[in-house]
Formats: C-alpha cells, structure tokens, sequence
C-alpha cells in the first residue's frame, strides 16, 4: 500500500541535482530563477514538483495534486 502524504511534503531529498546535470548550478553561474517552478511528468501522468536548496546542495522532489 502506498503511503498517505501531503502535498508539501517530500517525496525525495538527495544530493543530485538535475540543475547540475544540465549545467545551471547555481553556485558555478548564478542564473535567474525565470524558469521555476521545474516539473517531472511520470509515465502514469504523476507531476513531480522540483525544489532546489542551493545552500545546502540539495534538491526536493514533491507532488503537485
């Protein structure tokens, strides 16, 4: 069974950060936050919201209803 979350609540912490990946960290070349919120679209139409704490390094995945 899945388990009952709210929507501002994580579903994920972690360290990798696909602003990193894509080559927009904001602590190498500080870049307008223009294009936030960032969204992941699952398969089953699940949209994941993207959060980014940059002074921690860290990025938060939460659901958007």
């Amino acid at each position: 069974s899945m388990e009952t979350r709210s929507n501002t609540e994580p579903l994920m912490t972690c360290k990798y950060c696909l602003l990193h990946e894509l080559g927009h960290c904001r602590k190498e070349a500080p870049l307008p936050k223009n294009k936030e919120p960032r969204y992941l679209r699952l398969q089953n139409g699940t949209l994941l919201q993207l959060e980014f704490d940059c002074a921690l390094c860290e990025m938060r995945i939460t659901r958007k209803s």
